[in-house]
Formats: C-alpha cells, structure tokens, sequence
C-alpha cells in the first residue's frame, strides 16, 4: 500500500522539479489529482496515517479536520480536508471568511462526498487607503463535486460554504515562484514558535517580501451594507480551537461514514496512551468509541461560537450577492 502513495508522490515530484512555472506545474497536476480522487483505497491509507501518529486525535480542535498526506521540501505539499456540516446540515452559509492564500497556490479535488459550494473573486482591490471598503468582482462560483479539480491563484480572493455532507478533499499547495531559503527556515521549530516577531524583524530590515512571510494588511474579507469590507488583522477570523472531544467525535463520524470502522482501534490506543488529557474528558471519549463499536451511528461534532456563529465569518449566498 506505501507503494501507491509513493507513485503519486514521485508525479508529483518530476512536475515540479521539472517546472518552475507554478501556474504550468498546478495545470499539469490536475490529472493526478483526479487519479488521486479516484483512488478509493487510497483514502484508507491517507486515514491510516494520521491516526497512526501519536496524539493525532488527543487535540483541540478546527471546524476542518486535517490529515498530512506527503510533500516536497520547497516545492509542494498535499494534505486531506475533512470538511464537515453544521448540526442543521445548511449550505447557506460559509465556513470561513472570504479569504486569499497572499502567494500560494492551491488545486484542489474532492475525493469524497457531496463536496461544497464555492466562490472565486478576482484580487481584491482596496477602493482608497482611507476605507476597509474593499471592491470584490465574483470571477466563478459553483459546486465542488466528486474529481472535480479547482485552482485557486495567488492573491486571489475565494471562499468555501459548508457541506450537506461530510466531504474529504485533496488539497496541493505551492508557493508561486520556487523557494528554498524560506521554506528551510520555517521548518526549524524555534522559528515557527516565533513567526510574529520573525515578520516584524524582516519587515524592519525591509526583508519581508524577500521572504515572502504573508505581510499583506488584508487577506479577509465579509460582505456588509457598504459592499465588502476587509479584516486588516487575521486573529479577527481565525477559529479557536474546540475540545478533545468535538474532534475524537467528528473523526469517529469520518470513519462511519468512510467505510473504515476498523481504523477506531487506532482511536482507542490513542487515547488510552495519552497521558495530558483529563480524565473525565478521556472517559468521555472512550464512551463515544464503545457506542460506534455497538453500531450506535455518531455525528460530526461543531460547537457554536468556536467552529460556527460568526458575523464576519459565517455568511449567506444572499448577504455575499447582495455586496456585489
């Protein structure tokens, strides 16, 4: 079964070490990602992976569960998104805000579920320095289906709603222009642990573009009366992270709903060697294991005000329309 990872991660590998036009590399990748969505087996491994790493399922927890798939230093990295849906099971509202990558790349494929519906906007444009009003001119919008492939290009303004369904896609990330210096930096620990002071630093030396660490005042945005308007800081729009037990909750869900139920042993000895969480928080989610075990169908897990509730970040189809 390694065998089938490795082959896609050596395609992967000879299109981008053959390629520096990132653009060209995504556009020749789209093939593989629709093998990838295709590959049924393949999702089991992909599951099998990340929970087979210690303390994978004893975390806090993001509305989007995500699960490490491979990637190439200083060239790509391809990770599964777990996108799961509102306890009302809505489409009609947004599971982030509207958002760019600032220089990365993104093509993504839904490999599973019904997948979610989308809009891509042009750059946003600032309409005067002395406004956070922002003009956003809808470029595409639609559903994300099984195998299909959508590219989203730097600095380009996009936005998923949340499913009907639990829907897993493949994500592939790349930086628009070929990097070394700066990916090798971010991957020591002592200076990811300290990414904010790292910025102010380089943007005090006049390094920060050079470096390309994201400086960009706005990269979200929400409509409102006055057309859409931008988040100048991030941590305005950026989820907390819910308990243990949201996340031990909703990835039992994804393995109900994926077919792979054998996979909850790993769950288990998760858990059980855990030696941080709380106890009656541990007890918890040992009980959740023994009902999915029992044939007791579990949902997915969201809580209110920390994965959903959010003006400036949950909004309709009609509150996006209407600031067109």
């Amino acid at each position: 079964m390694t065998n089938t990872i490795d082959t896609y991660k050596h395609r992967f590998d000879k299109i981008f070490n053959s390629e520096n036009d990132r653009v060209k590399a995504h556009q020749m990748c789209k093939n593989i990602l629709e093998d990838l969505s295709q590959d049924t087996a393949l999702l089991k491994i992909v599951l099998m992976n990340g929970l087979s790493n210690k303390d994978f399922i004893c975390q806090t927890h993001y509305p989007v569960v995500r699960f490490p798939m491979f990637d190439y230093v200083d060239k790509y990295l391809l990770v599964a998104h777990v996108w799961q849906p509102l306890p009302s099971n809505s489409t009609d509202y947004t599971s982030k805000a509207i958002h760019t990558h600032g220089p990365l790349m993104l093509s993504t494929v839904t490999s599973f579920g019904p997948g979610y519906y989308h809009y891509l906007f042009n750059k946003p444009d600032r309409i005067s320095p002395d406004t956070e009003q922002f003009d956003l001119k809808l470029q595409a919008e639609g559903h994300h289906p099984l195998s299909d492939v959508l590219f989203c290009d730097q600095y380009l303004a996009h936005v998923p709603m949340f499913p009907e369904k639990l829907s897993i896609t493949y994500a592939l990330w790349s930086n628009s222009k070929p990097t070394r210096f700066l990916s090798r930096i971010k991957k020591i620990p002592a200076i990811h642990r300290r990414a904010d002071t790292l910025r102010t630093v380089m943007k005090s030396v006049g390094m920060g573009k050079a470096l390309d660490l994201k400086l960009e005042d706005y990269l979200d945005f929400y409509p409102s009366s006055n057309g859409f308007m931008g988040v100048k800081k991030r941590v305005e729009v950026e989820y907390k992270r819910g308990p243990i037990g949201d996340r031990v909750q909703s990835i039992i869900h994804l393995l109900q709903e994926t077919g792979n139920e054998d996979l909850i042993d790993l769950c288990q000895d998760d858990l059980e060697s855990n030696k941080s969480m709380e106890p009656n928080e541990k007890l918890e989610c040992l009980k959740l294991i023994s009902a999915a075990r029992k044939g007791e169908e579990i949902a997915p897990k969201l809580t209110e005000k920390l994965h959903f509730g959010f003006e400036k970040m949950n909004f309709t189809h009609e509150q996006i329309k209407a600031s067109l």
